[in-house]
């Protein structure tokens, strides 16, 4: 790890919504906020000076880029949403889904993407989650309509997930390299839009819950910048906060779900400054297996 985060852990219980937050992550501070605001980690690094992203073609290819849809409902589970923009962290129940056949989620209850040219991009997913970023269209987001695909290219980064509601009660699992969304810049129009993110993750189990290890670096152009923490508990069916996260800087919200036959995925929705002087945001996530 580059560095540990000093902020205290907040263990949040997941609620279907919370008020708009403009605090740090304390205690007592919400998990969902309203706050107004290709391929896993495959993409190129943006240059300093660029300022659109490349979407997607809006026609459908004949190969979905995921292994399965997701499945909002198996066996009576309640999934769950997460969505993050420029100043917005939402999170809570998933009550309804729109997935294209690709496997891009263009509607998570009332948060929509819409219009003749919408555009998902890093797609990733199996019936157990969907990942991904809104890159172009109509976005309708905590009842604040924007336009993606400008000159900023602003960005909406998402996940749904089954929630890890029960977990084992010792052991140690491994992750893999992660599946990213490319980070999005929040401030400094002078750097590159869009960045590359890469990371680890390890995930161990004790009386207490989940016990993770995330760190994640963003690089844009010459710019690049890590979050990390490590020895972070997380209850079952909560969420663990770091940094600043609540209050637009560095930090990570983290949570887990559940991906079937002993295997966790850990969740990590981020803020971390690259280079110094550009704060950028994403979300990334990691299987854990025996």
């Amino acid at each position: 790890m580059k560095h540990e985060l000093k902020k205290t852990l907040v263990l949040l219980p997941l609620v279907a919504a919370l008020a708009a937050c403009g605090g740090g992550g304390g205690d007592g501070s919400p998990v969902d906020t309203t706050r107004s605001a290709d391929g896993a980690g495959t993409g190129q690094p943006a240059t300093d000076g660029d300022t659109k992203d490349t979407p997607a073609t809006p026609t459908t290819p004949a190969t979905p880029a995921v292994v399965e849809l997701f499945h909002i409902s198996p066996r009576g589970t309640t999934a769950r949403y997460l969505l993050l923009g420029t100043s917005l962290q939402s999170t809570g129940a998933l009550e309804t889904l729109e997935q294209q056949p690709t496997g891009g989620v263009v509607a998570m209850n009332a948060h929509t993407l819409t219009g003749p040219d919408l555009s998902v991009a890093d797609i990733a997913g199996d019936e157990t989650f969907a990942q991904g970023r809104w890159a172009k269209g109509t976005a309708l987001a905590a009842g604040s309509t924007s336009t993606l695909g400008g000159a900023r290219n602003a960005a909406y980064h998402y996940v749904v997930h089954l929630p890890a509601s029960h977990l084992p009660a010792g052991g140690t699992l491994r992750c893999d390299a992660g599946t990213f969304t490319r980070p999005s810049v929040i401030s400094n129009p002078s750097a590159p839009a869009l960045g590359v993110a890469t990371g680890s993750a390890a995930l161990s189990f004790n009386d207490a819950g989940a016990v993770v290890d995330v760190s994640l670096t963003a690089t844009a152009g010459h710019r690049t910048g890590t979050v990390s923490t490590t020895g972070r508990t997380i209850a079952p069916g909560a969420s663990a906060v770091t940094g600043n996260f609540f209050s637009q800087g560095d930090g990570m919200m983290l949570t887990l779900g559940d991906s079937g036959n002993g295997k966790f995925r850990i969740i990590a929705a981020y803020e971390v400054t690259a280079g110094g002087d550009a704060a950028y945001r994403g979300i990334a996530t990691f299987l854990c297996a025996r």
